[in-house]
């Protein structure tokens, strides 16, 4: 094992306003304060995707405003499963059971926004891009220990999940199997099996399809025989920063909703909201306050709506390309600025 890294930035969820990790990007390299290895979880995961595929901030910021993935964002479409009274009385029922996960929930087949098992048919501008020593990216995801055909099952303590961590072969050789085992104190008689796994393998493409596969959002992936799902089984992996450098930039997230706690519980079967408190008692460098996000980019991202005429979910996508752009700048400069402020309060 080398010596550790400098810096380490965790670019945790962050759903549809992902812009903002390219901004908080920019601004840690415009302070001087360039991370030397980025880890990413669900939404972060695409972020830390689009720089390592292209050479600079400017080209970055760009590829994010580009046709290309505007069209991906404003060809979002639901499945069956958006329909308001199976959304509301499926979430009522978690909310009021708070076992931990005790049946294997439907994943592979309930969940609400379609997508390709291979994203690299709606970004060809990303098809082919690898991890790279350049820059040292680590992804979080889970892997399925069940099988379809298992699904909907009593778990009977059945351990179901696997928190996988993916990279390059280099930097997995810095990652000691004891400093990533899942022994946190929050998932205590969980689904999560403790031992986790390293995968080099993958495309950083196939690495964020499964990150961002969110439970009862976004379909499951199949990679080579096993199914993986989202970077929520570890959605802030502090310990594994501590592990693999000496100073850590993080972010200061808002906590689950009952919702959000109540489905993550079913699935897992564990508290999510221990977990982020788990987190936030780990002292950290530098933390860039997000918590305002909702409300100051409100309507400049696309988001879950309900439209009452049809009782079902909608996605509020934007109107227009120049709408589009518009809303990308202002995610990039949320990150930008949030960032400049957490960091120059603390020097």
């Amino acid at each position: 094992m080398d010596e550790k890294f400098k810096r380490s930035v965790i670019f945790s969820g962050g759903g549809t306003r992902l812009m903002i990790y390219l901004g908080i990007f920019a601004a840690l390299d415009e302070l001087g304060m360039k991370p030397d290895i980025l880890i990413a979880t669900c939404g972060g995961s695409f972020a830390a995707t689009v720089i390592n595929a292209f050479p600079d901030h400017f080209s970055r910021k760009e590829y994010m405003k580009s046709e290309e993935y505007y069209q991906f964002v404003s060809k979002t479409a639901l499945t069956k499963h958006k329909k308001l009274s199976e959304i509301g009385v499926f979430s009522l029922i978690k909310c009021f059971d708070k076992r931990k996960a005790p049946f294997i929930e439907d994943v592979f087949n309930r969940y609400i926004v379609k997508m390709p098992q291979d994203l690299s048919e709606c970004f060809p501008s990303l098809k082919g891009t690898r991890f790279s020593k350049e820059i040292p990216t680590l992804i979080i995801g889970s892997e399925l220990l069940f099988s379809p055909q298992e699904s909907q099952q009593t778990r009977n303590e059945k351990k179901l999940f696997r928190k996988v961590i993916f990279t390059d072969s280099e930097t997995a050789k810095k990652i000691n199997a004891e400093h990533i085992s899942v022994t946190f104190n929050s998932f205590k008689n969980s689904a999560v099996e403790k031992d986790s796994k390293l995968i080099t393998d993958a495309s950083l493409l196939e690495s964020t399809r499964a990150s961002i596969s969110d439970m009862f959002y976004v379909s499951p992936v199949l990679l080579k025989q096993s199914y993986f799902m989202g970077g929520v089984i570890d959605l802030i992996p502090v310990e594994l920063a501590k592990h693999l450098s000496q100073e850590i930039i993080t972010e200061k997230k808002q906590p689950y909703t009952s919702i959000e706690e109540a489905l993550i519980r079913s699935v897992f079967g564990f508290n999510a909201n221990e977990r982020l408190l788990e987190t936030n008692q780990i002292k950290v460098d530098y933390q860039i306050d997000t918590t305002s996000i909702k409300e100051v980019l409100k309507g400049h991202y696309p988001e879950k709506s309900i439209n009452w005429k049809k009782l079902e979910i909608d996605f509020s996508l934007p109107k227009t390309y120049q709408q589009f752009v518009q809303d990308m700048e202002m995610q990039w400069q949320y990150g930008f600025d949030q960032t400049v402020k957490g960091i120059k309060t603390k020097l």
